[in-house]
């Protein structure tokens, strides 16, 4: 029996933002907390009560406690962080806007510990503990090392018989989408379940059209037995083999969008675990929703409260 159901890696940041849909120029304090995609999703499906670990490469530093103390606490084993002497906690600033001003994300990550990841560093038997890997094209994007240690970790993954869900996670400010497409591709072939938003399938792939076709295209050219592709106006679609299916979107109020795809990509993984794809996907849109409600980039939810979403649950006061 797998100790974990899913094993993730990947850099999580500090998160500085000015309050109240302010400015960086005029900023009089900044709102810290913490922000990775793997971590987001690890930390999520911790939330439905999966057993999940996630590891990284960071400092023994105060900001590095930190993070590695905050993912912790929300029930996500630790263990296998790589401590190091030297480099730094990467950070990023968000500015919040509201119509018509977008977000703007800002980052401060150079030179981070674990863009400094080799392969030859990790103690590959820690997969013996997993039945699923999750990894992103963010590492990927980080360095020539990261994007060694994500290939390596596929090919490990598989060795064991676990399965490998890959997600796009397409950051134009990382790598253009030349260098993106050259390096992720391979590595697609040998992943049972892609996670690839519309505008990353058109910036990296140079593909289009109705999600469902599209989702259809990727697992034709590239190679996964199932695609995902959330981000549409009309939901998230998918196709698992040769069934199709569809998630419509949930209606929310956007509090703070950072972090709903990964929160999305907890719930369908969770229905992917289950043998139960359909389930999944309604888990997916459910959480993605919610996260969507609430501040920060991790879905701070309980079992009930996304369970309740997921059978139409509507917003009131609850007492």
């Amino acid at each position: 029996m797998a100790r974990f159901d899913v094993i993730t890696f990947g850099e999580t940041m500090i998160r500085l933002s000015p309050p109240d849909h302010g400015r960086l120029e005029t900023a009089a304090s900044l709102d810290i907390r913490l922000g990775g995609s793997e971590s987001n999703t690890a930390i999520a499906l911790s939330r439905l009560g999966r057993k999940v670990s996630w590891w990284s490469r960071l400092p023994t530093s105060p900001l590095g406690r930190r993070v590695a103390m905050d993912i912790g606490r929300w029930g996500v084993d630790t263990s296998n962080v790589l401590w190091t002497d030297t480099g730094r906690v990467g950070v990023y600033f968000i500015e919040f806007g509201s119509p018509p001003r977008p977000h703007h994300v800002y980052y401060d990550r150079a030179d981070s510990a674990v863009s400094r990841l080799d392969p030859e560093l990790v103690d590959w038997t820690h997969l013996d503990s997993g039945r699923h890997l999750h990894v992103t094209g963010i590492t990927a994007a980080l360095s020539e090392g990261c994007l060694r240690t994500v290939e390596r970790a596929i090919r490990e993954a598989k060795q064991r018989g676990m399965t490998v869900s890959f997600d796009v996670n397409y950051r134009k400010k990382l790598w253009p989408p030349a260098a993106a497409k050259t390096a992720l591709t391979p590595l697609l072939a040998d992943v049972d379940i892609l996670f690839c938003p519309v505008g990353d399938a058109e910036a990296v792939f140079g593909l289009g059209g109705h999600s469902l076709k599209l989702a259809k295209t990727l697992q034709k050219t590239l190679g996964p037995k199932t695609v995902v592709v959330p981000g549409s106006s009309d939901g998230t679609w998918a196709v698992d083999g040769d069934r199709d299916y569809h998630s419509p979107n949930i209606r929310a109020a956007e509090v703070d969008r950072i972090g709903s795809g990964d929160a999305g990509n907890a719930g369908i993984l969770h229905g992917y675990l289950n043998g139960d794809f359909g389930t999944g996907l309604r888990y997916g849109s459910a959480m993605a929703a919610l996260k969507l409600s609430i501040p920060g980039d991790e879905l701070i939810a309980t079992r009930e409260e996304i369970d309740a979403v997921v059978a139409g649950a509507t917003s009131g006061v609850h007492r």
